[in-house]
């Protein structure tokens, strides 16, 4: 948070700095920069008093947004202690919105689904709040940092053997999750189970250090956001037979290589690298008869069956 006041005496009065504005950063990313001009496109603004009774919503669209260097102006208030929650992406079809003109607890942030599917790539959808904010007639500006809601994932499968033949079709790659409601605090709420699918899958090659290069099926994924505490399985299933070849629990192997994950200068918990990191490489390397996990990569970590995997 930053706070201004003028105290011109002799100067233009037109050059002192005026309003009440909510500053959109979006820094909370695996990069650590900021990165809301290149991600962010439009920010609603809901405003709530103290007692989480709703008052107003703000739009911003992208042109607005350039124009203000990411600042969006709030007015007409009565003075007084107030709560702000911001989300960018809500314009998207994809999404759908709840209670957005009444009290907090009945906010609901929906995805759209077809029976409990998606199937699509998901544009970015970013979140921030403030509470316990000051509004009065003085300069200000509050910094609002955002998080992305939004996840995208390539799935790599490589049976470690010479054979070339696959065919992405005769494989069924999903991610399993009850995180397809969001309340006004960023958290999932009621027991809605989405079934995301591959926006996109197709035969690739696969250059490896460890075991050369194979032909392998990519199926990419996209999601909503993932908690450490809420389980999200990823399936293989093969279809010729119906088996399984595995279902085992994002959040928990990609939570271990979070743990690795110093680049920030101090190890991140689980449930932060999952909010800044939003894309992920997850390659799976199967025996040749399909029939083991040997080794799961994760950007570029490797897990072993032997000392990592519980399948």
């Amino acid at each position: 948070m930053a706070l201004m006041s003028c105290t011109w005496v002799k100067d233009d009065a037109d050059d002192c700095p005026y309003g009440f504005w909510l500053q959109l950063r979006y820094t909370y990313n695996i990069l650590d920069v900021e990165a809301a001009p290149k991600y962010v496109n439009d920010a609603y603004v809901y405003v709530y008093d103290a007692d989480g009774r709703y008052v107003k919503r703000i739009y911003a669209g992208k042109d607005d947004l350039v124009a203000t260097d990411y600042r969006v102006k709030v007015e007409g208030l009565a003075e007084g202690d107030y709560q702000f929650v911001v989300w960018s992406g809500l314009n998207d079809s994809h999404y759908a919105v709840s209670g957005d003109s009444q009290d907090m607890a009945d906010f609901r942030l929906s995805l759209e689904t077809v029976g409990g599917k998606c199937t699509d790539e998901l544009p970015g959808l970013y979140y921030g709040s403030l509470s316990d904010v000051h509004y009065d007639d003085s300069f200000a500006v509050y910094d609002v940092e955002l998080m992305k809601n939004t996840n995208q994932f390539a799935c790599l499968i490589v049976p470690i053997t010479e054979k070339t033949d696959l065919d992405a079709d005769d494989f069924s790659m999903k991610v399993v999750s009850a995180n397809g409601v969001m309340d006004v605090a960023n958290r999932l709420t009621a027991n809605a189970v989405t079934t995301y699918l591959p926006f996109e899958q197709s035969v690739v090659t696969v250059d490896d250090a460890d075991y050369g290069t194979l032909s392998g099926l990519r199926f990419n994924i996209s999601t909503l956001r993932l908690m450490s505490d809420t389980d999200c399985r990823i399936i293989l299933e093969q279809k010729s037979t119906g088996k399984t070849l595995f279902n085992i629990s994002l959040p928990e192997y990609i939570g271990m290589v979070g743990s690795l994950y110093t680049n920030l200068g101090r190890e991140l918990t689980v449930q932060e690298y999952l909010d800044r990191q939003d894309f992920y490489t997850v390659v799976f390397f199967l025996s040749g008869d399909l029939e083991q996990l040997i080794q799961l990569k994760v950007n570029s970590w490797r897990l072993r069956a032997n000392n990592h995997l519980k399948l």
